[in-house]
């Protein structure tokens, strides 16, 4: 493994004079610094790549569980409601088409059959698949 050119010169670093020991030390903690930076650079990257996967599954699962909640689920409840009434009250055909695209876009992602019930559900159904 070691030969003898390698161990003299290594030898002979040790007896280098002070300011050259002192330059090779700078040098090596210059590299170290860049090395340093490197490996943060790299580990920034790796977290941007985490936030875009890992993070985005994350998040869905955390909306998931939000979307269960009671208060969610009284709320959609709530706002289906005051949709109805104003469904049940429009005069034209105009406004009750209106009111059933915004029933429909904004209860896209709702599972009207697990917390609904009723003439509430039918609306909604009506709205989302023209039934």
């Amino acid at each position: 493994m070691w030969n003898r050119k390698l161990l003299s010169h290594h030898l002979s670093c040790i007896k280098m004079k002070p300011g050259k020991l002192i330059t090779i030390s700078l040098l090596a903690l210059l590299g170290l610094f860049i090395i340093g930076s490197g490996l943060d650079l790299a580990f920034g990257w790796f977290n941007v790549y985490k936030t875009a996967t890992i993070g985005k599954a994350q998040q869905d699962a955390e909306r998931k569980v939000f979307e269960e909640t009671q208060s969610y689920v009284h709320g959609k409840r709530q706002e289906a409601l005051k949709l109805y009434k104003e469904w049940s009250e429009a005069d034209s055909p105009e406004e009750k088409k209106a009111l059933e695209a915004y029933v429909s876009m904004n209860f896209a992602y709702f599972d009207e059959s697990k917390h609904m019930e009723g003439e509430l559900k039918a609306f909604i159904v009506h709205c989302k698949y023209g039934k």
